[in-house]
């Protein structure tokens, strides 16, 4: 069944959502910011860590600030746009850099966003990954989570070709490099304590968004890996199977 994002994750005006993990975090913040934009709503879309400048994924937004938080603060979008912004602009890496949850609170407080979407996690463009002590980066107001997981992990080798940060990984789902990732691992990566879910409060809402359901069968692999998270794993609030591939294949469910 396929159903608008927002409807999908039961979005209410006024949240600020940080999205972690891997395999498509830039992908499903931009969906997301489009269809609220399109609802009328002021995004702010913004990171903790780093994330690609917009240009780089041909990314949609309206205005983008890059500088110290008070020149962010001058800027005030208008209904139905999305702002971005960032500290810093790298050419190389093709990255805007963050600002700490602090300064980013100062832009919740002076500014009338209905949405507040934060990059709060890196993962080398990699599938899956398993955070260091240092991730991810989550302001302690955040009001939802969103753990991303790329289905197209499953199969491959548990390896850096794959996985970031596959030590971290490997002892979460007690694979050796080079074991093959199967469902049950991405079990015990929402499942565990230092897993997908990590610096996150009891209070925050927490999704697990399998992306990347790009065929039939992943679809189904996803539906089934979404209702065993769901019984697993108390403290995830729901499960989503998507494809973000564009507006025509796009779903959740």
């Amino acid at each position: 069944m396929s159903i608008a994002l927002s409807q999908a994750l039961s979005l209410t005006k006024g949240m600020t959502i940080s999205v972690v993990g891997a395999g498509g975090k830039t992908s499903l913040i931009f969906a997301l910011a489009t269809e609220l934009a399109g609802l009328g709503h002021r995004v702010l879309v913004t990171t903790t860590t780093a994330i690609f400048h917009p240009d780089h994924g041909n990314q949609p937004y309206d205005k983008i600030v890059i500088g110290d938080i008070k020149k962010v603060c001058q800027y005030i979008p208008e209904a139905g746009q999305i702002m971005v912004a960032g500290q810093s602009h790298d050419p190389k890496t093709k990255k805007l850099k963050g600002y700490s949850p602090d300064k980013i609170a100062r832009l919740q407080e002076g500014h009338s966003f209905g949405y507040i979407l934060i990059e709060a996690d890196g993962a080398k463009m990699l599938p899956i990954k398993a955070p260091a002590d240092h991730e991810p980066v989550i302001p302690a107001w955040t009001d939802m989570v969103i753990g991303c997981i790329g289905l197209d992990c499953l199969g491959k080798p548990m390896d850096g070709q794959t996985v970031h940060r596959p030590k971290n990984f490997s002892t979460i789902a007690k694979l050796s490099p080079g074991d093959t990732i199967q469902a049950d691992h991405l079990v015990s990566l929402a499942a565990a304590s230092q897993g997908l879910f990590k610096n996150t409060k009891k209070n925050m809402q927490k999704i697990v968004f399998l992306n990347k359901a790009d065929t039939r069968e992943l679809v189904k692999k996803g539906r089934t890996l979404a209702d065993k998270i769901l019984k697993v794993c108390p403290q995830v609030d729901n499960c989503l199977v998507a494809c973000l591939l564009d507006t025509k294949k796009r779903f959740a469910s």
